[in-house]
């Protein structure tokens, strides 16, 4: 228990003190994010094209997959190679699926208008304001970085304080316990000793 404790008390004064950091520097430590995704993509091109080098004898697709592996390595390495790039293309792909589902909820919007759906409407606004915040984020990308940066510090920060919590409340439990096993322990002096 006491391994347990050290350990989450360690960790939660690691996490808050990372998730001060990340606040104080959101978009610096945005972008060493995104050099890991980019990392992360480069493993995956280099073990997809691994993959698609020895299943071209036996698959007829694995040309595809080869070609495919090769644009996850070039991808990789160019978001290895600039970490602006790497974060701005992260944006970009986030921005462009906000609005891809804005725009899809506001198309299902009017297929439930027609199912005869009342609320179709709020599925309509969510859409649009989806759409909305896509292309707002598309247009200004060092604000979605210093954003996503900052809710990424608040996340650890949380993690943080809740590993505290969880620390103070195996204490008491530990406590507890101690105290439990000590009682039963006195009751079972005093049986012996009546005997």
């Amino acid at each position: 228990m006491k391994r347990v404790n050290t350990y989450l008390l360690i960790t939660a004064l690691l996490m808050i003190v990372l998730g001060v950091v990340c606040i104080l520097n959101p978009v610096d430590i945005f972008n060493s994010m995104s050099w890991l995704v980019g990392l992360l993509i480069l493993c995956t091109g280099v073990t997809a094209l691994f993959f698609g080098v020895r299943a071209q004898r036996y698959l007829p697709n694995a040309g595809s997959t080869t070609l495919l592996a090769v644009f996850q390595i070039v991808v990789g390495l160019m978001m290895l190679g600039s970490n602006y790039l790497a974060a701005t293309a992260i944006v970009a792909v986030f921005a462009l699926w906000v609005m891809f589902e804005g725009i899809s909820l506001a198309v299902l919007s009017f297929d439930y208008k027609r199912s005869g759906y009342e609320r179709w409407w709020i599925m309509l606004i969510l859409g649009s304001c989806s759409l909305i915040l896509g292309f707002l984020a598309l247009r200004n990308p060092e604000e979605v970085k210093v954003l996503m940066g900052v809710l990424l510090g608040i996340g650890i920060f949380a993690n943080g304080i809740e590993r505290i919590v969880a620390f103070s409340a195996l204490k008491r439990i530990g406590n507890t316990i101690r105290d439990i096993k000590e009682s039963r322990d006195a009751i079972n002096i005093d049986d012996l000793q009546n005997r």
